[in-house]
């Protein structure tokens, strides 16, 4: 019964952690890129010290905890201002 408990209790705290993921995601702006990146720490720090814990729900929450921050922090990474591309060539008018 304590292991039903556990697991139960690990699934609403990853599924309160995803909610919070997918909030900072939906923004725009530079309020994704300060919201993304510090929720990515922060979810990055809490997946470390749960890896601690050498019980198998506790690593495997921490091992999502781990991924998802570093896609979090990937999303904070993302260009506010994707009007110019730098893999387009623009040619030079002038001539030699």
């Amino acid at each position: 019964m304590i292991i039903f408990i556990e697991y139960l209790a690990t699934m609403v705290f990853v599924i309160m952690f995803y909610q919070f993921y997918a909030f900072a995601v939906s923004r725009t702006g530079e309020e994704k890129q300060h919201k993304c990146q510090r929720l990515g720490i922060f979810y990055i720090s809490i997946g470390t010290t749960l890896l601690v814990f050498r019980h198998a729900t506790s690593v495997f929450t921490g091992l999502i905890l781990i991924m998802m921050g570093l896609r979090l922090i990937a999303h904070g990474l993302d260009r506010v201002d994707k009007k110019i591309y730098i893999d387009h060539y623009a040619d030079d008018d002038t001539e030699p």
